[in-house]
């Protein structure tokens, strides 16, 4: 009996081995190949599994993109990253500066996963990833709600906290994802630490002199 629970446990095991090695072998060739310029036998030879290994766990290709996403959506909102703790910092908007700082390391850690975005609007037509950006403005809502609005106290009442939010967390991303995955470096022609005061200070102040 304690052979059979043990062997079963190995079973499962294996598995789960398998499954991930399939989907770092389809991240890193869809990554680099596109969703069409990669076959699912691409896929099982980088993983190491055979064919028939592969389709015990995804029916076909389009099963593995989405299985992918939703590995990376699962890791991306998990609150102990970066942004939501930059969020919780600080009230905004005297958190601008954590918040692109926090942007700048979720850039670096997601990168695969903004590729994958850009895949799945190529070739997809952002079938996907909607999810993503559908369901933004609820979940800094959230953020919001776990401080009681102190979160948000600096702003002026006529302003949609959590709209302001996304557009400075946004603005970030744009920045760094031109900076780190287009690899266009100083494309503002000052460094990344400049920026993030520069977004700050426009953020803050607006763009006319300061009384």
């Amino acid at each position: 009996m304690a052979n059979t629970t043990k062997k079963k446990r190995t079973v499962r095991k294996s598995k789960g081995a398998n499954k991930d090695k399939i989907l770092d072998a389809a991240r890193s060739l869809f990554c680099n190949r596109g969703f069409h310029g990669t076959s699912i036998r691409d896929i099982a030879k980088q993983a190491g599994v055979s064919l028939g290994n592969l389709y015990n766990h995804y029916s076909g290709k389009e099963k593995l993109f989405a299985a992918l996403l939703e590995r990376y959506e699962e890791e991306y909102f998990n609150p102990e990253n970066p942004l939501p703790q930059a969020f919780l910092a600080a009230p905004f908007p005297e958190n601008i500066e954590a918040i692109g700082n926090a942007s700048q390391e979720t850039i670096r850690r997601f990168s695969d996963y903004i590729l994958l975005i850009y895949v799945d609007v190529v070739e997809f037509q952002g079938r996907y990833i909607g999810t993503l950006f559908r369901g933004m403005h609820a979940r800094y809502e959230k953020h919001l709600a776990v401080t009681n609005g102190k979160a948000a106290r600096g702003l002026a009442k006529d302003i949609d906290p959590a709209a302001a939010m996304m557009m400075v967390t946004l603005s970030f991303f744009n920045y760094f994802i031109v900076e780190r995955l287009f690899g266009v470096r100083k494309h503002f022609g000052k460094s990344d630490k400049e920026m993030i005061d520069l977004f700050a200070r426009v953020y803050r102040y607006g763009l006319t002199p300061r009384k």
